[in-house]
């Protein structure tokens, strides 16, 4: 009985191991449906106050405050928030003692922008472009109709809206390149290696 227990503890071990085959196990994708749910709600929000501001209160003043504050809200939201969440990305202006003026732009290593939900990254530009072009045409519309009080809030809503959009897409642009440079430098390190293990 002993000398079969040995016999079955050496065999498996002279027998020769399959090759074992690897398999890529694709991440997985992070959801953030209060942050999309927010990024939507706090788009429109401006919007609707700016056009139903008028039905409420006939006071620019006050009407102005309020469609600035949902306006800041927005931004700061989305520049802060839902940026880094939806799509991986953010971006911040540095200014040095000397008054230079410098972008700063973050996004996350390949891995973490595997795990970005499309759709959210679909509805948040969407939402970054949707609502440029819609203060844009509430501009339009507020100079046709002569209304150049109220028109200075959407001209203040498409610079905040502009803000955020040229900021995201150089942060895209630079996020892309990093991982263009990334994948190059992993074929190279590839070849590299394949060359040096078949010289040997």
């Amino acid at each position: 009985a002993t000398r079969f227990l040995v016999r079955a503890r050496v065999r498996p071990h002279l027998a020769p191991r399959p090759a074992m085959a690897t398999v890529a196990i694709a991440p997985d994708v992070q959801a953030h449906p209060t942050a999309t749910a927010l990024t939507l709600a706090l788009r429109l929000a401006p919007i609707a106050t700016y056009l139903a501001c008028e039905l409420v209160n006939s006071d620019f003043v006050t009407n102005f405050i309020a469609c600035i504050l949902a306006l800041a809200v927005d931004f700061w939201w989305c520049k802060n928030v839902s940026g880094r969440l939806l799509v991986g990305l953010r971006y911040w202006n540095e200014i040095s003692d000397d008054g230079e003026s410098t972008w700063r732009f973050e996004s996350r290593d390949d891995e973490g922008m595997a795990r970005v939900s499309a759709n959210e990254k679909r509805l948040f530009w969407t939402t970054l472009y949707g609502g440029a072009i819609a203060w844009a045409a509430l501009l339009v519309g507020a100079i046709a109709s002569f209304e150049l009080n109220y028109a200075l809030i959407p001209l203040v809503a498409l610079c905040l809206a502009m803000t955020n959009l040229v900021g995201y897409f150089k942060c895209s642009k630079d996020a892309q390149s990093q991982l263009n440079g990334f994948a190059r430098r992993q074929v190279a390190s590839a070849l590299f290696s394949g060359v040096g293990s078949s010289a040997s």
